[in-house]
């Protein structure tokens, strides 16, 4: 009922409706005209017809829903063409159009967000958490930076940064790391931000020569880098050498020679790695040298190298101390040391045998790792000498008593063995033969036989057979038990106390942990590699890695946490980079790049560390749908 006009009739409002892009209708009212008496129901749906051209025209109607291909209004007359223009002229100006519009672009936002379920795929899953701590260690170490410099390509650093992280992450040969870069590991991709992009296999095979090329300037940055990162001070330097074996026979090698090899490979040839390095186990020199290199004999090339490297200070409150074993430790070695202004720690070669302790009564008891207790007590000085310290372990008496009773009987097993032969038919009898054979024995077993007594004796019918061997040991046993657990550091400092000198001996087991990195985390044992360029190559490539592993290593320990490598590897290995694909609501094929987030335990390492967790942004491609067909 109209009130204005006393009767009924229909109450107009003009509607939009429309199907969005996934197919859902829309409805919203456009203009409210309200009551049109001079209108009958035909002109109200030409006006309908008329606003609709009028939509469709404004382009926000896409052309495969359109009603029209031709303007309807030239049918209509004047009346309806007016009230069209009026009602159009409205329903701009309220601001609907551009609100129907909007509406019809937020389906269509949403639709793209609406994916099928059914189509999602994960392809191309690679590593990417110990790539990422490595290479943001490798930005913290400013590796790249260096490279640059050098006049090397982005092309150039990339592929090599990447074949770096690759021998440090997993060890691998040049062969299996052109693999691993092309299918299991991001390392490339953290790089460059492009996923499936791959170093040739020239540039892999090309990647350790190329750095080792630069050994030298290389060394000086990374120590000038690492003395500015963690603000070292390099006053203690730890001296060792460790021994490498190779597979293969090696025989127009000038490097590999049979020596004593450290795992009880001296069937191989070997390379002698020798390093320097300091308390916070960053290395300060390196050097490969042949693999029959004696320990004494390196010393030299070694305080050179340092020196040129490191000069040494001239004020005696600043001088590096030197700690070494005692295979090191000659007497020429200990004074080269002194003349080239270094003072140093080692355990004495030989054990002191006259000498009194200083402030008798007075010791110092410490804890090794195990918490198994260690006396020590300063010797009296002698003028113009070096000072000493005893060092007495119960736990290594036990020990080493244990050794010397299992040595002591094989030792007389070799003996009766060769006595029993004297009366056995086909047994050794020849007098020299059997002195030929209890000196191997004696050989075989240094440490004990010289503590023997043996008397050999001559057949009274023919003297040149023996008929019997006797021996007896030489000394006490209060004396035998005397010897053992007790062993002397020697320094030239004569300023340290016992239990700072004792400190300071026990960094030596810092290059321990060193040459264990370098061996079984780092693998860089055996080598496989035929000339002695590439083998030089493959072991400074692997100190490369052990500088990236150290440092990561190093801001852990600093926070309380020492896992090895291994472990840290282990970790991180959760975080993955993986493609996602799918079909949205519009049909359209989506795929993601995404890394996905770390576990709580890696998320505390990159935290502490301060790298990123997030190795890259999610990358996200759209392809068109497919034609119909």
């Amino acid at each position: 009922m109209s009130p204005e006009h006393g009767r009924e009739l229909p109450y107009y409002k003009i509607k939009e409706s429309f199907r969005d892009v996934i197919g859902r209708v829309h409805t919203r009212v456009m203009l409210t005209p309200g009551y049109l008496p001079d209108l009958c129901s035909d002109e109200i749906v030409q006006i309908r017809r008329g606003l609709t051209y009028m939509m469709e025209q404004s382009a926000y109607i896409p052309a495969q829903q359109a009603m029209f291909t031709a303007d309807p209004r030239g049918e209509y007359s004047e009346e309806v063409r007016g009230y069209i223009e009026k009602f159009w002229s409205q329903i701009k100006g309220s601001g609907k159009i551009d609100s129907a519009r909007a509406s019809y672009d937020e389906a269509e936002r949403k639709a793209r967000k609406l994916i099928d379920v059914n189509t999602i795929q994960h392809t191309d899953a690679r590593e990417a958490g110990a790539e990422n701590v490595c290479l943001q260690a490798i930005r913290e170490l400013q590796l790249d930076t260096f490279l640059r410099r050098e006049g090397w390509s982005e092309r150039k650093i990339n592929s090599t940064l990447a074949s770096l992280i690759i021998r440090t992450v997993y060890s691998p040969s040049e062969w299996a790391a052109l693999r691993i870069l092309d299918e299991n590991s991001a390392a490339m991709e953290l790089l460059t931000g492009q996923f499936g992009d791959c170093p040739t296999q020239r540039e892999v095979y090309a990647a350790a020569p190329s750095l080792y090329a630069l050994k030298d300037k290389l060394e000086r940055h990374l120590c000038s880098r690492t003395d500015s990162l963690f603000n070292l001070t390099n006053r203690v330097m730890l001296f060792d050498l460790t021994n490498f074996y190779f597979e293969g026979s090696k025989t127009g090698s000038k490097k590999a020679k049979f020596g004593r090899s450290k795992e009880k490979r001296s069937d191989c040839r070997l390379l002698v790695l020798a390093l320097a390095i300091n308390t916070e186990g960053f290395i300060r020199y390196s050097s490969i040298l042949a693999g029959n290199t004696a320990d004494p004999d390196s010393l030299p090339a070694m305080v050179e190298g340092i020196i040129s490297k490191n000069p040494v200070s001239t004020n005696p409150q600043q001088k590096v101390m030197v700690v070494i074993d005692a295979g090191i430790a000659t007497e020429a070695n200990l004074g080269l040391l002194k003349e080239r202004g270094y003072n140093y720690l080692c355990v004495s070669r030989t054990k002191l045998k006259d000498y009194t302790l200083k402030e008798e009564g007075r010791s110092v008891t410490v804890f090794d790792s195990r918490k198994r207790p260690i006396t020590i007590a300063q010797v009296e000085h002698r003028e113009g000498g070096d000072f000493y310290l005893r060092i007495t372990s119960p736990a290594k008496a036990m020990t080493e008593h244990s050794m010397n009773q299992q040595w002591r009987e094989r030792f007389e097993l070799e003996l009766t063995k060769a006595r029993n032969a004297l009366t056995a038919k086909g047994g050794t009898k020849r007098y020299d033969k059997v002195v030929e054979r209890v000196g191997r024995a004696l050989g075989k077993y240094p440490s004990v036989s010289k503590y023997y007594q043996i008397d050999y004796i001559r057949s009274g019918e023919n003297p040149e057979h023996m008929s019997d061997i006797r021996w007896q040991i030489k000394i006490s046993q209060e004396e035998t038990e005397q010897r053992f657990g007790t062993y002397f550091l020697r320094t030239n400092i004569a300023t340290l106390d016992e239990r700072t000198t004792w400190e300071y001996y026990n960094l030596i087991r810092e290059i321990e942990t060193s040459n264990r990195q370098l061996k079984t985390d780092l693998e860089l044992r055996p080598i496989y590699h035929q000339t002695d360029n590439n083998s030089d190559a493959h072991l400074f490539f692997g100190l490369l890695s052990y500088w990236i592993v150290n440092t990561v290593r190093h801001k852990l320990k600093l926070q309380g946490i020492t896992h090895y490598w291994t472990e840290l590897k282990r970790i991180l290995s959760t975080q993955k980079a993986i493609t996602t694909k799918a079909e949205n609501a519009l049909g359209e094929q989506i795929e993601l790049r995404i890394c996905s987030d770390p576990t709580d335990a890696a998320s505390e390492l990159y935290r502490i560390l301060g790298y990123n967790p997030i190795p890259f942004r999610r990358h996200t491609i759209k392809t068109a749908p497919p034609p119909p067909n």
